[in-house]
């Protein structure tokens, strides 16, 4: 391997310092939660969606080593993103052209690789290392959430603490604005954080749209930068995919009907292809971290159905991608409903004959109902539903609507999304 090339990921080697516009001012929470891990054995990885701020991250905790004055040529970054390189040619010329002496006899060492999926067997190729030298510490990330959590739980069981880096949130989007205010004073910052919240839904959360506030560069920065290079580069090159369009006509769906149930014989006569194909093509955007499906709770909550899942992306900026703002209000409210399972990372909903809940959370034997109704609210109805379900707790995020009705020994909350996102602790903390 070019020397040249591993010395330009490397620059701290000659300046001592991650250069500044790598860093970035802002350190996500999950910053801090990986420096109680920083001198554990075992591997660190940190996975999630494209353009979220993982290599940011990265080069964050390579800053932190440095200022903690560890050697800056026992620290060495790799992207596999940029540059195709076997592992062990890579270890190989780091070892003879940087370290000039044998790894295990250079103390301790921290190698950080980004976009690791694309590094072929990357887990047994990591493994071999990890078990052969007990100095090195290896710092993952990677874009696929599938691939990454299947090789981690099968070859690197014991030896890995995974991590999830989501888009920004929307209390770190309103931090970020200076828009942060107490929950007592939330009715005096209403109109405020109502128009950042719209501007969260489109923008997804996505760091290097913070400050954007042209349309046409915030969907060409969603369509281009991310969901372009995921349908026609990463997932081609994984699978060897001919179909692009397939995938982008799956998108295409998804993006017009939110939440849609996923039936694949209906899939496979409309689009022309068979019904395996359809499958393995959902499982393909599910691998990417694109779309996600939620299972059908059902048995008295104790089992999931195969049948009847839902279909929403993993983020609600990908619909800036294919739809104009502004959005009529009956089809922001149903974004609105894929935001409530974003910022949760629920996995269920219920459905049975004419009963029918967004979603439910399940903590062990602790069950949720969580509706999303963007329109005119039912109080009557979904306390009913309740009672049906025999839960007695639910939330219900409205638009606008605020109450708390206690009755028959149960308690509902009413709640403005944008006021459920920033206090979401405080509310499920009220119904625990």
């Amino acid at each position: 391997m070019d020397i040249a090339k591993l010395a330009r990921f490397n620059e701290w080697w000659t300046t001592e310092r991650v250069k500044e516009s790598l860093l970035k001012p802002y350190r996500r929470s999950l910053f801090n939660q990986i420096l109680k891990f920083l001198k554990d054995r075992q591997i660190v990885l940190v996975y999630g969606l494209r353009r979220v701020g993982k290599t940011t991250l990265l080069y964050q905790l390579v800053q932190q080593l440095l200022e903690d004055k560890t050697d800056k040529k026992n620290i060495l970054y790799f992207s596999f993103d940029e540059s195709a390189v076997d592992l062990e040619e890579l270890m190989d010329t780091y070892e003879k052209e940087v370290l000039k002496e044998k790894i295990d006899k250079a103390g301790q060492i921290y190698i950080f690789l980004d976009e690791v999926q694309k590094l072929k067997g990357w887990q047994n190729k990591v493994k071999v290392f990890y078990d052969i030298y007990p100095n090195v510490k290896f710092f993952l990330s990677g874009s696929a959430s599938i691939a990454i959590e299947r090789g981690a739980k099968e070859s690197l069981a014991g030896r890995i603490y995974s991590f999830e880096l989501a888009p920004f949130s929307y209390k770190e989007f309103m931090e970020l604005n200076g828009a942060l205010f107490e929950f007592d004073d939330w009715k005096l910052h209403e109109k405020e954080a109502v128009r950042l919240f719209h501007d969260y839904i489109r923008k997804g959360g996505f760091p290097e749209l913070l400050q954007e506030s042209d349309e046409e560069k915030i969907s060409a920065y969603i369509k281009n930068t991310v969901l372009d290079r995921i349908l026609l580069i990463d997932l081609p090159e994984e699978f060897g995919l001919k179909d692009v369009q397939l995938l982008k006509t799956i998108m295409e769906i998804a993006a017009n009907t939110p939440g849609f149930i996923l039936n694949y014989d209906s899939l496979s006569d409309d689009l022309k292809r068979s019904k395996q194909t359809i499958m393995d093509y959902i499982y393909y955007l599910e691998y990417a971290l694109v779309i996600k499906p939620v299972s059908n709770l059902r048995a008295g909550f104790l089992s999931t159905s195969r049948k009847l899942r839902k279909i929403y992306f993993t983020n609600t900026g990908f619909y800036s991608a294919y739809l104009n703002w502004p959005i009529e209000q009956n089809v922001f409210g149903k974004i609105v409903e894929n935001a409530v399972l974003q910022e949760m990372g629920l996995k269920y909903y219920y459905r049975e004959g004419k009963k029918e809940i967004d979603f439910i959370s399940k903590e062990g034997k602790k069950i949720l109902p969580i509706e999303v109704k963007y329109g005119k609210v039912e109080k009557e109805a979904f306390m009913n539903i309740l009672d049906g379900l025999g839960c007695d707790s639910g939330i219900m995020i409205t638009k606008d609507a605020y109450d708390i009705v206690k009755e028959n020994h149960k308690k509902v909350l009413f709640v403005p999304a944008w006021l459920f996102f920033l206090f979401k602790e405080r509310f499920l903390k009220m119904l625990a």
